[in-house]
């Protein structure tokens, strides 16, 4: 479906800017079975593109009482912080796209379920962090994705209406959570394809962040 005409984009971090959903995946993984709890794919799925504290409340209520979610937290973060440290890995195509828009001068905006310190630490130890006016974290809403409060607030900061707005995303909260905003959403998905009802409410579908780039040219 081709692109309208737009005013600014909003861009999901986690899995959308850079590629760190994996390593998440592996380290919850890991910590869980250190308790002797088998972290599946259908609850994994189920915490793309959440609040932390979504995660762990999920977690919590599929592993029960006997699941000691701080012992968790504290060994999952330990491991992620030490990965992430040095080296932030950037999504393919994501520099190429970033460095035209600002070239075009389009607004560009944040709008993340990552805390503010994991955002602003990541972005800017990925080298992202200058191309973006404004980061809208979870530290900045009431409430998280799939609300749509995250894009509302991410539009609000540049002065657009979010109607004039692209939001890529790469998860269904995500997704669900541009849309309900009004903004334009676009999923590249990073680990879990849409379901039927999530797909409906895409703009497009992209397998990655050079086909959005041919999409947005076309309608710069």
């Amino acid at each position: 479906m081709p692109l309208a005409s737009f005013d600014a984009v909003l861009f999901d971090m986690d899995g959308t800017l850079i590629d760190t959903e994996s390593q998440y995946l592996e380290e919850w993984v890991r910590a869980a079975a250190l308790q002797g709890f088998e972290l599946k794919q259908d609850l994994w799925h189920q915490m793309l593109g959440r609040p932390t504290v979504d995660c762990h409340r999920l977690v919590q209520d599929a592993f029960g009482a006997g699941f000691q979610l701080d012992v968790f937290a504290t060994e999952y973060r330990s491991r992620l912080n030490q990965r992430l440290q040095d080296h932030v890995p950037v999504m393919p195509g994501v520099v190429n796209l970033l460095h035209d828009l600002k070239a075009q001068g389009t607004p560009l905006a944040v709008a993340t379920s990552a805390t503010r310190r994991s955002a602003d630490t990541y972005l800017a130890t990925a080298g992202l962090r200058d191309f973006f006016s404004h980061v809208v974290t979870r530290d900045d809403v009431n409430q998280g994705k799939p609300h749509p409060e995250p894009f509302q607030k991410a539009a609000a900061a540049l002065s657009i209406a979010p109607e004039r707005c692209i939001a890529l995303e790469d998860t269904e909260a995500g997704i669900r959570s541009a849309h309900g905003a009004g903004a334009i959403p676009i999923m590249i998905p990073s680990i879990k394809q849409p379901a039927n009802d999530v797909a409906e409410l895409c703009h497009l579908v992209c397998k990655d962040m050079s086909e959005v780039h041919e999409h947005l040219k076309q309608a710069l």
